[in-house]
Formats: structure tokens, sequence, C-alpha cells
């Protein structure tokens, strides 16, 4: 992602985002970009979704809905649930 359009926290879920699509589901890291879309130009499926779920899950800390990252349509959409949902989770243990 272009660092000036984000925050460092988001570079760092977008980076890790990218390195669960290379390790996990291995997709090229070099076809990925904030734009890419999930099932068109990364070829995301059911049991892709259900593997990133997980791995997010173990990696970020962060526990997604299914339904919540069903309808993102790309890679930066995922990283903007991932952030909007540790934001949420950080508010209510304030």
């Amino acid at each position: 992602m272009d660092t000036k359009e984000c925050s460092m926290s988001e570079a760092t879920t977008y980076e890790t985002l990218v390195n669960i699509l290379r390790d996990e589901l291995t997709i090229d890291p070099a076809r990925v970009h904030p734009d890419a879309s999930l099932i068109g130009e990364l070829g995301f499926d059911s049991v892709a979704f259900a593997i990133g779920l997980v791995s997010i899950e173990e990696k970020l800390g962060v526990t997604l809905e299914q339904e919540a990252l069903i309808v993102c349509k790309t890679v930066r959409d995922v990283v903007e649930l991932i952030e909007t949902t540790r934001a949420r989770a950080g508010a209510s243990a304030e």
C-alpha cells in the first residue's frame, strides 16, 4: 500500500496480509496490490476465504465475522475490515 495513503498500522496489516496470501494460499506477492480483486485477480474461493479467516485471526489476533470477510472485494477492503475490527475491539476494551 502507498504509505502516504495509510497509517503505519495499515501498512503493517497490509504486509502481514500479503505474507498470509503467500504462505497460506500460495499467491505470488507480485500479484498482490491494494486494489487487487480477491476473486477475479487472486482467485479466491470459499476455501481461500476460510483459510484467510483463520490465518488472520492467528497472525493478527483479530476475529473477523465470516460474512464481513466474504463481502470484501479487494485486498484494501480486507485491510480496512481488519483495522476497523481492531479499532472497535480496542474501544470496547477501554
